[in-house]
C-alpha cells in the first residue's frame, strides 16, 4: 500500500506564527486628531485648510541660526504642499511639535547632516520619529538668517504662488531648494503619521525583499523553496531582489530539516520542519514562522516538487501581511501604486 501526501491544505494549517514587530505605530496612541483651532493668532490661512492638526515646526540648536531656521521653514514648506498647515516662526500653538534633532560632521567643503525628526504633542510626549540624511555647503552652513515673513498662504496651490513670483520678478532661491532636499522624504512620512492617508506615501520607496540562506534540505530543496517563494511573492506584487540590498531591504531566510519520525508509525515517515526568519539587512531579527508536517521517508532525498510549492504557498499566505507591517513601520510601500495583492 502506497501512503499518500498529505493533503494541500495540511501545511496551510500547519503554520506557527510567532511574529513579534518592534515599536508599531498603534504603540504610540491615535496619532490622527482633528482639527482643534484655528493655529496661530494673527494667521487666518490656517483657517482655510482640512481638518489635519496644526504642525509647529522648531528651531534646532544643532546648526547655526540661519541654517536651523532655513531647515525649519522649508520643512513647514514641504507639509503645507502635502495639505498639512504648518509654520516656523513662532514658540507657541501646534496640535503637533516637530523637532529636529541633528548630527553635523563638518569638513573643509561644508556639513554631512543626520537628522532625526521627532513628532510630539503638545505636551512633548513623543509620537514617532523618522530619519534623514544630507549635506551642507560651507556657505549654506554659515546662511544668513532668512528674510522677509514665513509663508502663510496655505490655501494657494503652489503652482499658482510660483506663477506670482515669477510675475513679480523673484528669483528661485537655491539656498531654499537645498534645505527642501533635506526635508522632502520625511515631510512625505511626517504626513503619513499625521493623517494615516496612504497617497501620503507616494513618492515612499518601495520594500524589497531579499530570498537568502535558504539552507539544510536535501536534494534540490533549497533551490526548490526560494524559488517558490520568490515566484508568489513576486505574484502578490511585492518586490523580490537578491542583488541590491539597501536600508530598503529586508531578508527572508528558511532553514529546513528533514529527520525520520522516531515514532512508530505502519509506513516510514519523515518530519519536515521549516523555519521561516525576516530580518533586517544588518541581521536585526522580526519575526520567525515555523512550520511542520510529514511525508513518506525518502520522498524529499532528491527533488521536492509540489511539497516546495505547497509549503511555500502557505508560508507566503502568511508573511504577505506580516511583510505590510513590517512596511509600515519602516515607512516604504510593499507594493508600488500600479501593482495589488491576488484575490485570496
Amino acid at each position: 500500500m502506497t501512503t499518500k501526501l498529505a493533503p494541500m491544505n495540511s501545511f496551510l494549517r500547519s503554520v506557527v506564527l510567532v511574529f513579534a514587530l518592534t515599536g508599531l505605530l498603534a504603540a504610540c496612541g491615535d496619532l490622527p486628531r482633528p482639527f482643534e483651532g484655528a493655529g496661530r493668532a494673527g494667521d487666518p490661512g490656517l483657517l482655510e485648510l482640512r481638518d489635519t492638526g496644526t504642525v509647529r515646526v522648531e528651531t534646532t540648536d544643532d546648526l547655526p541660526d540661519g541654517a536651523s531656521a532655513h531647515l525649519a521653514r522649508a520643512m513647514a514648506r514641504a507639509l503645507r504642499l502635502r495639505d498639512i498647515p504648518a509654520y516656523s516662526e513662532s514658540d507657541v500653538g501646534g496640535d503637533y511639535i516637530l523637532r529636529p534633532n541633528v548630527h553635523a560632521s563638518l569638513s573643509d567643503n561644508g556639513a554631512e547632516l543626520d537628522i532625526t525628526w521627532v513628532l510630539m504633542r503638545p505636551d512633548r510626549l513623543a509620537i514617532d520619529t523618522t530619519h534623514s540624511t544630507g549635506e551642507l555647503a560651507a556657505d549654506q552652513w554659515f546662511a544668513d538668517q532668512p528674510t522677509g515673513p514665513e509663508e502663510s498662504s496655505l490655501a494657494i496651490p503652489k503652482e499658482l504662488v510660483d506663477k506670482v513670483r515669477e510675475l513679480e520678478g523673484k528669483a528661485d532661491d537655491p539656498l531654499a531648494r537645498t534645505y527642501e532636499g533635506l526635508v522632502a522624504q520625511p515631510a512625505d512620512e511626517i504626513a503619513f503619521m499625521i493623517t494615516g492617508d496612504r497617497s501620503s506615501l507616494r513618492a515612499a520607496p518601495v520594500m524589497k525583499v531579499a530570498l537568502i540562506d535558504f539552507a539544510g534540505a536535501p536534494g534540490d530543496g533549497n533551490t526548490a523553496l526560494a524559488r517558490s517563494a520568490g515566484a508568489l511573492l513576486q505574484a502578490r506584487g511585492i518586490t523580490v531582489d537578491n542583488h541590491e540590498m539597501d536600508e530598503n531591504s529586508v531578508i527572508l531566510s528558511a532553514t529546513i530539516d528533514v529527520s525520520p519520525v522516531t515514532e512508530e508509525t505502519t509506513t516510514p515517515l519523515d518530519r519536515v520542519s521549516i523555519e521561516w526568519i525576516i530580518m533586517e539587512v544588518d541581521g536585526t531579527e522580526l519575526g520567525q514562522m515555523n512550520q511542520n508536517n510529514v511525508v513518506p521517508r525518502g520522498q524529499l532525498d532528491e527533488r521536492w516538487g509540489t511539497v516546495a510549492s505547497l509549503a511555500a504557498q502557505a508560508a507566503v499566505e502568511t508573511l504577505d501581511g506580516v511583510l505590510g507591517q513590517i512596511a509600515t513601520n519602516k515607512k516604504l510601500q510593499l507594493r508600488p501604486a500600479n501593482k495589488t495583492a491576488l484575490a485570496r
